[in-house]
C-alpha cells in the first residue's frame, strides 16, 4: 500500500510540474507573438500645432490569453521625439486566437518647442506630400508570475 501512495503522489507531482511548464511555455510564446498594428491619422491641423489619433490593433495568435497595460505611443520623425500620448492605467485582456482594438489614442505635437520639425510637417501635410513617423508601441504584458516590457516601433506613412 505504502508503494501505491508513493506512485500516485509521484504521478501526481509530474503531472503537475508538466501543467506548470506547458503554462509558463504557452504564455512567454504568446508574449513573444504579440502583434501590434498601428494605423495613423491627422486628427487636427492649427496654429498651435498637429493632433494625430493612432488607432492600435493588438492581435494574440496563440492559445495563452493574457493582460497588458494600455499602450504609451511615441512618435519621433528623423530621430527626433516629437509627441506622446498620455500615460493611462488601465488593463486590457486580450483572449487567446483573439484580437484588440484601441481607438482614438491622441498625441499632441506642438509647436513650441519643436518649431521646424511640426514646420516641416504641417508644410509637407498642407501640400499633400507624405511624411515618415516613426510610431512606437510601448506597454507592460503581464504573464500572471512576472511583467514583461514590450516595445513596438514601426515606420508609417502619414498622408492628410
Amino acid at each position: 500500500m505504502n508503494t501505491l501512495i508513493k506512485i500516485i503522489t509521484g504521478t501526481v507531482a509530474g503531472a503537475g510540474v508538466i501543467a506548470v511548464v506547458r503554462y509558463f511555455s504557452n504564455i512567454e510564446r504568446a508574449q513573444a507573438e504579440l502583434q501590434i498594428v498601428p494605423n495613423m491619422y491627422v486628427h487636427k491641423i492649427s496654429l498651435e500645432g498637429l493632433v494625430l489619433r493612432i488607432d492600435a490593433l493588438l492581435k494574440n495568435p496563440t492559445n495563452a490569453s493574457f493582460t497588458l497595460k494600455y499602450p504609451f505611443i511615441e512618435i519621433t520623425h528623423k530621430n527626433t521625439l516629437v509627441g506622446s500620448s498620455q500615460v493611462v492605467n488601465k488593463d486590457i485582456r486580450i483572449p487567446e486566437f483573439g484580437q484588440v482594438l484601441i481607438q482614438g489614442m491622441m498625441v499632441s505635437i506642438p509647436v513650441i518647442g519643436f518649431v521646424s520639425v511640426v514646420f516641416d510637417l504641417i508644410t509637407s501635410l498642407n501640400n499633400h506630400e507624405p511624411v515618415i513617423l516613426n510610431v512606437g508601441v510601448i506597454t507592460t504584458v503581464d504573464l500572471g508570475w512576472t511583467q514583461v516590457a514590450y516595445e513596438h516601433r514601426q515606420d508609417i506613412t502619414l498622408k492628410k
